[in-house]
Formats: C-alpha cells, sequence, structure tokens
C-alpha cells in the first residue's frame, strides 16, 4: 500500500484545478499527491503538435484577459499570447457569397433586441423554459425574413450554443447568464495552452494512469482505490473530476455522497465542443481573417472556423462545432467527417481547393476522462446545484473543477480559481 507523510492531501485529477490546489497546498506545508487517470497532466487541457504547430484540441482560449489569473501566469512563465478577434471574420451565405458587414450589423442590431426581449421574458415568467423556447416565443412576434432569420440562429450557435456546449432547447433560460466574465479580449496560445499546466505542475508529485475507482471516506480520513489496485491513504481528499465523471458513477463512494450533493450531480449537464483540425497544403483562405463562418441552408452545420495560419503559421483550419451537432460528428468515419468538412469549404472556395493533408479530431462525450466539454445549467437545474457540487462533504471530502464554479463555470480561469478556493477550504480545515 502507498503511505503518504502526515497531513497529507490526495487530490484526484491533474488538470488545471489539482494542480493550483496542490501548488497552494504545498504553500501552505501540506504533503500533497496528485493521482491522475490519463497518460498526460492537463485534463481538458490538451495541445497536439502532429500538424507541425500547436494546437489546443481542448480549451484554447483565455477568456478576457484582464485581471484574469491566466494572464499573470503567461506573464509569470513568459508564455506568447496572442488577441483573437471577434469581429476580424469573413461570413459566408450557402451559395459562397461573402455576407456584406451592413447585414451583418443589422442582423447583430436585430440578435441583440432579440436577445432583450427573450430576456424580459425570462424576468416574466414563473417558470423556467429553455433558451430555445424563450427565442421561438420571441421570433414569432418579431416575424424576420427567413434570410434574416438565418443570420440569427448563426448568431445563437456563435454566441450561444458554441459558449455552453450544447443546444438551445436544452440551455435553462434563467441561469444562462448567470455567471461573470473578466474584461478584455480572448487570447489564444500560439505554442500550447499546456505551457501553463507544465508551468504549474513543475516540481509536483503526480502519478499518471491511475484511474480512481473508489473513495472510502469516514470522519478519521480516506482511502483511494485505482483500477491498477493500488491503494492510497491520505487526511483529506480533493476530487477534482469532471462532471461528465461524476455522472457516470464509475468512482464508488463509500459511504455513498449525501442525497444533496448527488442530486446536484444530476441536475447539471455536460456540454460538448469539437473540434475538426484541417492541415491543408496551402493556404485558399482569407488569410488575414480570425475567423470564417457559414450561414448554411441547414442549421446546424460547420458554422465557424477558427484560421490558425494567423497564429501557427501552418494551413490550417479548425471548425468548432457544439452540441448535439457536435455530437453527432463522433460517430462517422474519418472519411466520412473530412468529406463533410470538404463539402461545406468547396460551397465556399471552389471545388479547386485541395483536399487536406492531415486531420485531426475530437470526440469529447466519448472521453471516459471527460465524457463531455464543459458543464452548462439546464432546465430544472440552478446555480445552487454548482454551489452545492464544490461544498466540502464532512470535513475530508473537498470538490474543485469549472463545475464547482459559479462565478466562471465551463472556462480555465474558473477550474483554477476553484482550486484555490478548495486549497483555501483545505488549510481552514486542517491548519485552524
Amino acid at each position: 500500500m502507498a503511505k503518504l507523510t502526515e497531513k497529507n492531501i490526495l487530490i484526484i485529477g491533474a488538470g488545471i484545478a489539482g494542480i493550483a490546489a496542490a501548488r497552494k497546498l504545498i504553500k501552505n506545508g501540506f504533503a500533497v499527491k496528485i493521482l491522475e487517470g490519463r497518460n498526460r497532466i492537463g485534463g481538458r487541457i490538451n495541445t497536439n503538435r502532429s500538424l507541425g504547430l500547436a494546437v489546443d484540441l481542448g480549451a484554447a482560449w483565455i477568456h478576457g484577459i484582464t485581471d484574469n489569473p491566466l494572464t499573470s501566469l503567461a506573464t509569470e512563465f513568459k508564455i506568447n499570447i496572442k488577441e483573437t478577434d471577434y469581429e476580424n471574420i469573413q461570413v459566408y451565405n450557402s451559395t459562397g457569397k461573402s455576407l456584406s458587414e451592413t447585414i451583418l450589423d443589422d442582423a447583430y442590431e436585430l440578435y441583440d433586441n432579440i436577445i432583450e426581449e427573450v430576456e424580459n421574458l425570462a424576468d416574466k415568467l414563473d417558470e423556467d423554459i429553455s433558451v430555445g423556447e424563450g427565442w421561438r416565443r420571441v421570433i414569432r412576434q418579431q416575424k424576420p425574413s427567413p434570410k434574416m432569420e438565418k443570420i440569427l440562429k448563426w448568431y445563437m450557435n456563435y454566441e450561444i450554443e458554441l459558449d455552453n456546449g450544447t443546444d438551445l432547447d436544452n440551455l435553462s433560460l434563467w441561469y444562462v447568464d448567470d455567471d461573470e466574465a473578466f474584461d478584455g479580449e480572448d487570447y489564444i496560445f500560439p505554442d500550447g495552452y499546456d505551457q501553463i499546466i507544465q508551468g504549474l505542475a513543475a516540481g509536483l508529485e503526480i502519478e499518471l494512469s491511475q484511474k480512481v475507482t473508489e473513495v472510502i471516506w469516514s470522519e478519521s480520513g480516506v482511502e483511494v482505490k485505482t483500477a491498477t489496485g493500488e491503494q492510497y491513504t491520505a487526511d483529506g481528499a480533493l476530487l477534482t473530476l469532471p462532471l461528465g465523471v461524476l455522472k457516470s458513477n464509475q468512482v464508488k463512494f463509500s459511504p455513498n455522497l449525501p442525497l444533496g450533493k448527488r442530486h446536484a450531480i444530476e441536475n447539471l449537464s455536460m456540454g460538448v465542443y469539437n473540434k475538426v483540425v484541417l492541415k491543408f497544403p496551402e493556404i485558399f483562405w482569407p488569410e488575414n481573417r480570425d475567423f470564417l463562418g457559414y450561414v448554411s441552408d441547414k442549421q446546424p452545420d460547420f458554422g465557424l472556423f477558427l484560421n490558425l495560419s494567423r497564429h501557427g503559421g501552418e494551413p490550417v483550419l479548425v471548425a468548432l462545432t457544439a452540441g448535439s451537432f457536435a455530437k453527432s460528428l463522433e460517430s462517422l468515419s474519418d472519411e466520412e467527417l473530412q468529406a463533410k468538412v470538404m463539402e461545406v469549404l468547396r460551397r465556399l472556395y471552389g471545388t479547386n481547393i485541395p483536399e487536406p493533408v492531415q486531420m485531426l479530431r475530437t470526440s469529447w462525450s466519448q472521453d471516459p476522462f471527460s465524457f463531455g466539454s464543459y458543464s452548462y445549467i439546464p432546465v430544472g437545474a440552478t446555480t445552487e446545484d454548482r454551489e452545492t457540487l464544490a461544498a466540502p462533504v464532512g470535513k475530508r471530502l473537498f470538490f474543485a473543477g469549472e463545475a464547482t464554479s459559479t462565478q466562471y463555470p465551463a472556462t480555465v480561469h474558473g477550474a483554477l480559481l476553484s482550486g484555490l478556493r478548495a486549497a483555501k477550504e483545505i488549510k481552514r480545515r486542517f491548519k485552524s
């Protein structure tokens, strides 16, 4: 049996929440060991370099750089970051015609008005409905032209579905905006998000490929069992498992978690955000644009591409997808998926464009260590469920991760700050 020293804490999960908590706890005099099920650290931060540049297959952005703890870390570790400008976008219709800025501005103004109406509707309701239902009720009154409605739908996908990783019909209208954001633009890491993880994890004791199967807790301590048959004992444990893993019941708790905690896990949902990364022999799209948009006649479709050639120098486009559409792509073969994306790109840039030389894809809903991309509040759940998920159980079990963040859920900084919050709770418990 692997025995740890006095006042020791086991952290389950080497994502940014677990790693940030570990650093803080070590500074406060705890002995810390992290157990990670994957064969790498970082969790949903996963940088791939097989295409000759850094491609972040999971988290990719610092959302709002002003006062963001990730900005400070990028400075501390001397990591290059680069702004992506959402307004620097070329948008096309289904015939491949470029939409004028005037049309897009008019559509966005209408979109803004509709969002305001939907928010007013939310305030008047006695019970929660989905964002999709709220949207339909307002659209019925506004009666936009079919052409305009397509662009509005595209904006909804771009601004709401991608942010939440799910379809509008799943999202709680009452709680969809019940979070906070840092000011400033969004930035990416041209050389990879994993640089932040490597910097934070330096010197930490981390055991990889240790998939936790059981957590036994009592008033006197915790025991953790893994799939390889290892057993670890500690004074306390911090669980940073993604919501999707908690929902899958792959980890047994003895005794069971309290009913309120189990309900919170059931109530909250896990979104899916998948990427299709295509490397081409040459650039055939507007290389000075950060994003390319496609307003399809049959939405959902591949509606948004990130132009990585602007940041990594290689001819690479990344299709960004969310919700049921993203999930449906996971069942396609590589050939089918590539053909589906190429069909869209040929509509935009003609039939003579070259085939990609390499493709990367994600299937986050099937990932056994996350079962999704990030959490969202569905109809019937509330922000209180996040608070319940975050709350310690007894005096030995603590919880962190993006799903436990009421202020900044579904973000890397939310996960990071939740780890620091949990470290504070552990210190209070054991050092007081």
